[in-house]
């Protein structure tokens, strides 16, 4: 203490510099809280609410990455676009709420049967698009014949029924610096045509 200094001015200093203290801690914790805020709305503007998959934004948007590395490594590149088969007639005969389930669980099943690094996202509707990095056809024709296989065998239960249901996949390898990812994204989509024009529960490989 200052010789002279008048003790109730030290206090209120102190006590000043307390206030401070306490108030940078609540900004901190504001901030903090904020930033959470922030960040869980951000991932709610990528996830698809049903299927908890990123939306048709985010996975488009993972296309377009992996087609800007592929052109610039010269990696290879596929993907794969998935439909579930005959899908009104199970929205027609159970409703829209056991198709919401239908479409919940397989998202659920279809992300738990991928291999890292591929990356699995609801495209619209009944689709389902799969962004296979640093793979080739064979690669992503045996993860399609995988997947079919086992969405073939699962029972989906809902709503005390017992639903069987098929997929069709169409498959397209990147053309490094001869396409560009709507080109290739519209292959993948004729490929999956010809899948379901072949009788469906199958995959297809788009044309070179």
């Amino acid at each position: 203490m200052l010789i002279g200094e008048p003790v109730s001015s030290l206090a209120q200093l102190e006590a000043v510099i307390a206030e401070l203290q306490k108030t940078k801690r609540i900004l901190t914790i504001k901030e903090t809280e904020l930033q959470a805020v922030i960040a869980q709305a951000d991932e709610v503007s990528h996830t698809d609410a049903l299927t908890f998959l990123p939306n048709r934004r985010q996975i488009v948007r993972d296309l377009q990455n992996e087609v800007l590395f592929s052109d610039h490594y010269g990696t290879p590149l596929s993907i794969s676009l998935l439909d579930i088969d005959h899908f009104k007639k199970i929205n027609d005969t159970y409703g829209h709420s056991v198709g919401d389930d239908v479409l919940r669980k397989l998202g659920s099943e279809l992300r738990n049967h991928i291999r890292y690094p591929d990356t699995i996202g609801r495209y619209g509707g009944e689709e389902f698009l799969i962004v296979l990095p640093h793979s080739t056809l064979k690669a992503a024709s045996e993860q399609a014949e995988r997947l079919c296989a086992y969405v073939r065998s699962l029972l989906i239960t809902s709503v005390e029924q017992e639903i069987v249901i098929t997929i069709s996949i169409g498959i397209a390898q990147y053309k490094i610096h001869r396409e560009d990812w709507e080109t290739f994204l519209n292959r993948a989509d004729a490929a999956l045509y010809q899948a379901k024009n072949s009788g469906r529960d199958r995959w297809a490989v788009a044309e070179e």
